[in-house]
């Protein structure tokens, strides 16, 4: 465990910053104090934080800082300066000869490895080049250089014949300068794997298509016909996927489709969706994308199925389906996507997708229809008049118009209130709907004057029901373990897989329900809000039917929910593995009922099973591995899964998962991408190093023995080392990309007559291109490990019994050494404050 504990230092003392954030500056300001640096005056003098570094490096090193404390020094180039004086190589006469900071820097190198640099200590190679070259002088893996000297190859072109020069394959059919980079490595990738292009193909294809060649060669794929119809590099990459997941995509697609669009045209084959409403030519991929949606979302896309929509109307028409609103108010070619965005939300805002107010108008309520048949004026008309002169009076609405309070005062001339004139009265006040007549009936007979009453309620509309799915088998997560009286864990309850056999139902889809509308006292209809579809059902090894609610399993196997999805995996149970058997290699779930032996190797795409016991075994799975006996590892061997592993316990083991759950770990290297737990008050961690994410839940960490017991959670070492590389290699290639900018703007002043300038100039352009390349792909990996260092963040550790001594905690960076031990009482919680660059425990 050293090597990890050495590492870590390092990285924080001589590695340079530790952290890109917004505390390092002043994190490194602190760090050159502590060596006796004048910080005020490196304050003064503003140098940022990566040359700060360089001095806090160089005085700790002893060498002579000031050649070069100077903060208009690159720290590219103070690093360069640094290590010559450390190094103790000398690079004057280099220097006298102009070389820039990085190929100062491959020289060095290449004087260090005891290579000859004069091979290419040459102003006409970049400092990539000289890479390359040095690399292939190395006296362990050297190759004939000679092959590549010419400085008119970049040096990605250099890179792969060297790597092919290394692989010992023949390169006379592609080591020429006028042949891309990424051509030179399909052609290589393709001869690692056995696949040996002839020359014509190479001359005839561009890298893309011979990749994909590549690819289904190694797949063992016929894709030989759609070459021959001229398919690029993009449609035969969708057909290829299909061919392997064995889809009809012949039956779809033609060679005028874009790659985009097959592409669209095999996620619906994939959803099992009918692709035939929108495989055609006439529509574009963003099209077809906006109908497959509309399909997988189990919507009628008939309303927007019209190649002259725009993709982006299509969206609208499709949203305005899925929320239910009336389509037609937006729907016309008139309108721009921007203007149905603009009635949508309009309609949605005012839930007015239904003339509501128009249609209760237009209707004729049940009371009116009482007296429409009344001819003349009759003495209960002539009252129902008089009673709408005191309407105020008589009437009172409320509940946003949903009830209708009546009192009937006294007459003045002592007539007796009919119920034909309260009818009419209400008529005539516009109360038509919802009306009690038994109430009313009750309050004329026993002459209840002046009794306030309910005369009419309206109707709450119902709003319909989402759609949803009925599963035919069990859905929810694995149970957890039964904890014994010793608070260990019984794993053997546990229901190791979920059997299904081809053509069983796997689940069945209920369909949204649109509702009942309602209405109030006035008559006004209240809208009732449709249920929502939902899209369909994604995963694999099932398919629907074609009543298009009916999902139905295709081949017998395990059956699991994750992440929403349903995913039937082929299953094969094995009696126990020994090291006599092969290596068990399986596309599906394996299933041990016994042990597995020393020795033994398993891979597979789905789960990994073990009824019994694991001992020095390699475990590889595509899903979550459970080992009911649990693994012991003294020799060699552990478990790399994609999913969750758990176990009765591991000894000796190295384990990579997601959530990693066992009664307790012994001297094993753990890494948990999410959660580490262990089972009960008896759960143990001692020895070892146990990394983890999201952070982790433990009753007893380390032991009263004192083995060391390394807990790293949060953004470990590794990613920040990873991250920390990144960002350099990105400051150093920017720095790069300003020289060769530089360059370029000198020699576009520079005539255009003379041929060797022109040649330089192309090479410059060449070059400049290649390296903003190569800075996207840094971003993009930078941005990644970003995004991984976002998720650890509230990492944290749960004790709940004890914490020996002799248990080293890393919370984002910041090391904590436990030196006696403690008892949690409860709830024992360490976690960082960064602020105060401390590990706290609460």
């Amino acid at each position: 465990m050293l090597p990890e504990m050495d590492m870590i230092d390092e990285l924080n003392t001589n590695a340079g910053l530790d952290s890109f954030d917004d505390m390092a500056y002043q994190k490194e300001l602190e760090l050159c104090k502590k060596v006796g640096a004048d910080v005020e005056k490196l304050k003064a003098l503003k140098f940022n934080a990566l040359q700060l570094s360089e001095i806090r490096k160089g005085i700790t090193q002893k060498v002579d800082v000031t050649k070069y404390f100077n903060p208009q020094i690159p720290w590219t180039a103070m690093e360069e300066m640094r290590l010559e004086m450390h190094q103790k190589v000398d690079m004057s006469e280099y220097r006298k000869q102009g070389f820039d900071t990085q190929q100062l820097s491959q020289i060095r190198q290449g004087i260090l490895d005891e290579v000859d640099v004069s091979t290419y200590a040459k102003k006409e190679y970049f400092a990539d080049q000289m890479k390359q070259i040095r690399l292939g002088l190395s006296k362990t893996e050297g190759v004939p250089v000679i092959f590549y000297l010419d400085p008119a190859f970049n040096s990605q072109q250099m890179r792969e014949i060297r790597k092919a020069l290394q692989a010992g394959i023949d390169i006379s059919g592609f080591a020429r300068v006028e042949m891309p980079y990424l051509k030179m490595r399909a052609i290589r990738k393709a001869a690692e794997d056995g696949l040996n292009f002839d020359q014509a193909t190479i001359d005839r294809y561009n890298a893309s298509i011979l990749n994909q060649m590549h690819q289904a060669f190694v797949e063992n794929i016929d894709i030989s016909s759609y070459i021959q119809q001229g398919f690029d590099e993009e449609q035969l990459e969708q057909v290829r996927i299909s061919l392997k997941e064995i889809l009809p995509i012949d039956r779809f697609i033609t060679s005028d489709m874009r790659g985009d669009a097959i592409r669209e045209i095999r996620f619906g084959l994939e959803a099992g969706i009918q692709v035939a409403k929108y495989a055609d030519p006439a529509y574009g991929w963003q099209q077809m994308k906006e109908m497959r949606l509309g399909l997988e979302h189990q919507i009628d896309i008939t309303p927007y199925c019209n190649p002259y929509y725009h993709a982006d109307q299509m969206f609208e028409i499709r949203m305005g389906i899925e929320e239910g609103l009336d389509i037609s108010k937006y729907s016309s070619l008139m309108y721009t996507a921007r203007d149905m965005y603009r009635i949508r939300q309009k309609l949605l805002d005012e839930g007015a997708y239904l003339n509501a107010q128009a249609k209760a108008a237009g209707e004729k309520g049940e009371g009116e229809q009482i007296f429409t048949k009344l001819e003349g004026r009759t003495v209960d008309d002539r009252m129902a008049e008089d009673m709408l002169v005191r309407r105020d009076e008589i009437i009172s609405v409320e509940s946003n118009n949903m009830i209708c309070y009546m009192t009937l005062p006294l007459r003045r001339d002592g007539a007796a209130y009919t119920e034909k004139a309260v009818l009419g009265f209400l008529t005539k006040a516009k109360v038509a709907f919802g009306i009690d007549y038994n109430a009313i009936a009750d309050v004329v007979k026993n002459k209840k004057i002046g009794h306030k009453f309910v005369a009419a309620v309206g109707k709450q509309p119902v709003n319909g029901e989402d759609g949803y799915y009925e599963y035919f088998f069990d859905t929810s997560e694995m149970a957890e373990p039964t904890i014994l009286k010793d608070g260990t864990a019984d794993l053997s309850n546990i229901e190791m897989l979920r059997q299904i056999k081809v053509g069983d139902k796997v689940a069945r889809y209920h369909k949204a329900t649109k509702g009942e509308e309602g209405y109030d006292v006035f008559g006004k209809e209240l809208v009732a809000k449709p249920g929502k579809e939902i899209p369909i059902l994604k995963g694999t090894g099932f398919m629907i039917l074609n009543d298009r609610v009916t999902y139905v399993a295709t081949l017998s196997g395990s059956i699991r929910m994750e992440d929403g999805e349903v995913h039937i995996q082929k299953l094969i149970v094995l009696p126990e593995v020994n090291i006599t058997d092969k290596k068990i290699k399986y596309d599906g779930t394996v299933y041990v009922t016994g042990n597995v032996n020393s020795g033994s190797e398993i891979e597979a795409t789905g789960d990994v099973l073990v009824g019994g016991h694991m001992e020095s075994s390699d475990i590889i799975s595509g899903g979550n591995v459970i080992i009911i006996g649990g693994c012991t590892c003294p020799l060699r061997g552990g478990v790399d899964a994609k999913g969750n592993v758990s176990a009765k316990y591991f000894e000796g083991a190295t384990v990579k998962g997601r959530n990693i759950t066992a009664n307790f770990f012994i001297n094993c290297e753990i890494f948990a991408s999410g959660l580490l737990k262990t089972y009960g008050r008896a759960g143990i961690i001692y020895g070892g190093t146990a990394n983890a994410l999201y952070g982790m839940e433990v009753a007893h960490l380390g032991n009263k023995s004192g083995a060391k017991t390394i807990v790293n959670i949060g953004v470990n070492n590794q990613i920040l080392t990873r991250y920390n590389a990144i960002t350099k290699e990105l400051s150093r290639e920017e720095d790069e990309l300003s020289a060769l900018d530089s360059e370029r703007i000198r020699i576009q002043e520079v005539g255009a007559g003379d041929k060797r300038i022109m040649q330089w100039k192309i090479k410059i352009n060449a070059a400049y291109s290649a390296k903003e390349l190569k800075i996207k792909e840094l971003k993009e990996k930078k941005a990644a490990l970003e995004d991984e260092i976002g998720k650890g963040r509230g990492a944290r550790v749960l004790v709940t019994e004890v914490v020996y001594a002799g248990t080293y905690f890393i919370i984002a960076g910041i090391r904590l050494k436990i030196e006696e031990d403690r008892k949690a009482y409860g709830k024992l919680t360490f976690k960082a404050d960064i602020e105060n660059e401390s590990i706290v425990a609460i």
